[in-house]
């Protein structure tokens, strides 16, 4: 097994302009607005014609539904960019996916310059196809939801103020009613639910004097969350195509005292600089998805955006790059290989006009972003 490299960085601003965007965002007008009816994202307009981006999570767990598309599909705005999480996810007991939000998606959101909305499921159905010991079809609180896009709406404050004063004024409300939820629909459905003992045991360890305490959240729940990015460094996926380069543990730290730590794909020496590489793989087509893709190009934002990176106290010198694999021949290495070589490589591996196009939005992505390039070869 490869070794996991500790690396630690700092990052003083953002300063990314992404450029895959295949189709418009559709509008939802806000006096009509329903997020479980609406897209994974989308614009959302206000009847005195302001509006601003938003997109929602299905999970608190990044990694089980890769939220971070939908984000990339509204960091194009110059408006403000809301995101939706719910605080609980909980399945059932027969099922392991019980995830609670963490306070590394707070300190990413804080990081990027997202606005949070914190939200908990109030409506779900039992599972029949699994003999009904699951829940599906679990509804957010609308209600709750569209009153804070409201006051963000009105809130002069950046996505870092807004996100400290929500967590610590609604974090536990938003969490007790969760808790409460999921136990009054496992009675409704008849399927056991996790415990809700342990739900509130760990949002004591939230508290500080009966109320909760951003400091006491960081505390446990980073530590909860750099142990799973440890576990996360020794794993292969799918979706991921590893050849020849390590795992690597980040500790990445903001001016604004955001901490918090993630693993990349891969990291290997080239021509004296470490390349940090995020890798999307598709089995059992010529590229991956656009989803996948944009999942991808958001996490290496973080990457793009470290001004500082440290290996054993010694500050070194590397790049980001994404790398994308499929059942194609060849490689294309954007931006060193120039618009006019994506024609030839697609010819040659028979790609779709879809793919043709998104090889060119990637080309501009690389291009309008310094320091950033995009890998595309075969996953053989």
């Amino acid at each position: 097994m490869s070794k996991v490299l500790r690396l630690k960085g700092i990052i003083h601003d953002i300063d990314y302009e992404p450029k895959v965007r295949t189709k418009a965002l559709e509008p939802f007008a806000f006096e009509r607005f329903d997020i479980n009816a609406a897209a994974g994202s989308g614009i959302l307009e206000f009847a005195d014609d302001t509006s601003f981006g938003f997109s929602k999570w299905k999970s608190p767990k990044p990694s089980r539904s890769y939220p971070s598309k939908e984000i990339y599909r509204t960091y194009h705005l110059q408006t403000k960019r809301v995101t939706v999480i719910p605080v609980i996810k909980d399945e059932g007991n027969d099922t392991p996916n019980n995830d609670r939000i963490t306070s590394m998606t707070l300190a990413r959101m804080n990081l990027t310059d997202v606005y949070i909305v914190l939200a908990w499921y109030d409506h779900a159905d039992p599972n029949t196809d699994r003999g009904g010991d699951r829940i599906t079809g679990q509804l957010l609180n609308n209600e709750f939801v569209v009153e804070r896009m409201r006051e963000i709406k009105r809130a002069q404050k950046s996505a870092l103020h807004w996100n400290t004063m929500h967590f610590e004024r609604d974090f536990e409300h938003v969490y007790r009613q969760a808790v409460e939820s999921y136990r009054r629909i496992g009675e409704q459905c008849n399927v056991e639910m996790h415990s809700t003992e342990k739900h509130l045991a760990i949002l004591e360890q939230y508290l500080v004097d009966g109320k909760f305490n951003l400091e006491a959240f960081a505390r446990y729940s980073s530590a909860r969350s750099a142990a799973a990015a440890k576990r996360e460094a020794m794993t292969t996926h799918d979706l991921e195509q590893l050849t020849d380069g390590d795992k690597a543990y980040f500790e990445l730290v903001n001016l604004q005292g955001g901490k918090y730590h993630l693993t990349v794909d891969e990291v290997f020496w080239e021509d004296g600089r470490l390349v940090v590489q995020e890798s999307k793989n598709a089995p059992k087509c010529k590229m991956p998805g656009l989803g996948v893709i944009q999942d991808g190009l958001f996490k290496n934002i973080l990457f793009y955006s470290i001004d500082e990176l440290y290996l054993d106290s010694q500050r070194i010198e590397f790049v980001t790059r994404l790398k994308l694999t499929g059942n194609i021949s060849g490689k294309l290495m954007l931006p060193d290989d120039g618009e006019a070589d994506i024609e030839p490589f697609a010819d040659s591996n028979n790609l779709t006009s879809t793919n043709r196009c998104l090889l060119k939005y990637l080309y501009e992505e690389v291009t309008i972003n310094p320091g950033f390039t995009i890998e595309v070869a075969s996953n053989k």
